[in-house]
């Protein structure tokens, strides 16, 4: 019936890699590979998208904690010094930008990957 060759018979897989995901060709049909190629590279693409998003997003979030705590520790130190009220100056202006850097870390989470603007996407060279 039909049986399969030998695996020496085989030809090597030739492997073509879109950013992380790796595709073996060698069993594929032409058609196949033809039609996989443009949407693994789309699911790529918006992989990477939503992942940059997410780490602005993160990042964002993180800067704003630690802003939230500069503030908080300038009141439970106590000191009203010079000092202490440039240190409360500085943490409160960190904490004012973050809140308006707010939109620009939150709103690419919230829309289709297609529709962002602010992230970049550069395609990687794939090796054939």
């Amino acid at each position: 019936g039909d049986r399969l060759p030998p695996r020496a018979a085989l030809p090597k897989p030739r492997r073509r890699q879109c950013m992380h995901l790796v595709v073996s060709t060698s069993t594929t049909s032409l058609v196949a590979r033809t039609l996989a190629a443009p949407l693994i590279t789309m699911a790529s693409k918006e992989f990477l998208t939503r992942t940059l998003a997410a780490r602005g997003f993160l990042a964002w979030i993180t800067q704003l904690l630690a802003s939230c705590a500069w503030v908080a520790s300038v009141f439970i130190y106590g000191g009203w010094e010079l000092g202490d009220r440039l240190q409360l100056v500085a943490a409160l202006s960190w904490t004012v930008s973050n809140a308006f850097a707010a939109p620009e870390a939150i709103l690419p989470l919230l829309t289709a990957p297609g529709e962002q603007v602010a992230v970049e996407v550069r395609s990687v060279k794939s090796e054939a």
